[in-house]
């Protein structure tokens, strides 16, 4: 008998409990209380087609990022340039599957102060096949300094980390939330910073001849062979050959230009030992290097003689013993 009128007080019991916890949920729903997301979006990276920013930077400016089979462009003002394929991935990962820290505001009056407002914030949108998989708005940085621990002795030597906040909002919510990280470092940038900036990119064992066309008579070719590279039937120095080698074996320009202008002064053509050839032409003009490349076809470099061109285009006494 006690033990049936216990199973009732106890049913009773756990009823109110649930009935409590159920009004509490409500209650701390309408005030805005508990709703912080674990995630903000979570896509598969493979399925994004296109990527359409509008940076801050360039006050509304469209670029788009658009997937070209295994390889990406960059569509901006009409034109479309080569894309740098681990730049537009390294943006992927660092915008999808953000973890909120905390929901900063959910006031729609408070993007202006968050910087989130259309003008202020650089707007991202990821988009698959079947159209957009999400967009989010990244504004305001902020830095907190880490606070010191007084009662443990400080060492001299290492300081304490402090913490890297973006506010950032996403798709048509009114919600901002506060994510780790300097976030506008990721998309707030201009059109060249997604662009392919490969002038050369090779191995150095797999290098069978490279034929040098420069002015005048300094024109020279030099050959592999079985492991010893020649050069108009003299061996050259194998240690200046191997140094030469691992110096250009990946090349990367630095400034962007429209066009080549007058024909190239110097090339190289270099000739992997499967066949494939690879050339790299350049012309100096105004003590600088302007510069194309096979592997980025319709990209042009213009930059200091000291960075790539002094690499790639030597003397043939560099090599001699």
């Amino acid at each position: 008998m006690f033990r049936k009128i216990d199973l009732k007080i106890l049913n009773w019991v756990f009823l109110g409990l649930l009935v409590m916890t159920v009004l509490v949920k409500v209650l701390d729903n309408s005030r805005g209380v508990n709703t912080l997301k674990s995630v903000l979006f979570d896509f598969d990276d493979d399925v994004v087609t296109s990527i359409v920013l509008k940076p801050r930077m360039l006050n509304g400016e469209r670029i788009e990022l658009k997937q070209n089979k295994e390889n990406w462009n960059v569509l901006v003002n009409g034109k479309s340039y080569n894309g740098d394929v681990a730049a537009v991935k390294r943006l992927i990962h660092q915008l999808n599957g953000l973890e909120p820290i905390r929901l900063a505001s959910q006031d729609k009056d408070r993007w202006q102060t968050f910087e989130l407002t259309d003008s202020l914030a650089t707007e991202v949108r990821f988009i698959g096949a079947k159209g957009e998989l999400a967009r989010i708005y990244i504004g305001k940085f902020s830095y907190s300094q880490a606070r010191m621990q007084t009662m443990m002795p400080q060492n001299p030597y290492q300081r304490p980390q402090g913490t890297m906040v973006t506010y950032v909002r996403c798709n048509d919510e009114k919600e901002v939330y506060a994510v780790e990280g300097f976030l506008a470092n990721a998309a707030n940038r201009k059109a060249d910073a997604f662009r392919d900036k490969t002038l050369l990119k090779t191995q150095g064992n797999n290098i069978h001849k490279i034929a040098f066309s420069y002015p005048a008579d300094s024109s020279f070719t030099m050959v592999e062979n079985q492991g010893q590279w020649i050069c108009d039937g003299l061996e050259l120095d194998s240690a200046s050959v191997a140094e030469y080698l691992s110096d250009i074996v990946s090349l990367r320009g630095s400034n962007f230009v429209n066009e080549l202008g007058a024909s190239a002064t110097h090339i190289a053509k270099i000739y992997s030992k499967d066949g494939e050839m690879l050339e790299v032409k350049a012309l100096i003009k105004d003590n600088e290097a302007i510069l194309m490349s096979s592997q980025n076809p319709g990209t042009v470099f213009k930059e200091s003689l000291s960075l790539n061109f002094n690499k790639l285009f030597v003397s043939k006494h560099e090599f001699l013993k």
